[in-house]
């Protein structure tokens, strides 16, 4: 039986870095994880509605969401993390 990432819903396949949570019931891509605690790309950029009243931005369109979690990643190693091991 195959085991599918909670945010993203896709397939983790083997070699896929992983997040584990709760003995192993929640399953989530290393990524996808981070994105859920860092925020989406809009959230890092200040451009959701934390920031803009009344903006809609999240994702960016025409991405998948495992794609938006590791743009936001990227961003926030880029400039937040400062490099972090995470």
């Amino acid at each position: 039986m195959a085991d599918f990432c909670e945010h993203c819903h896709e397939e983790i396949v083997e070699g896929d870095a992983i997040i584990s949570c709760n003995n192993g019931e929640v399953l989530t891509h290393h990524n996808c994880g981070l994105r859920g605690i860092i925020g989406s790309l809009a959230h890092l950029e200040k451009r959701c509605s934390c920031f803009v009243p009344g903006a809609e931005e999240t994702d960016p369109p025409g991405m998948t969401r495992r794609q938006a979690a590791d743009a936001a990643v990227d961003l926030w190693r880029r400039t937040k993390g400062k490099g972090a091991n995470v």
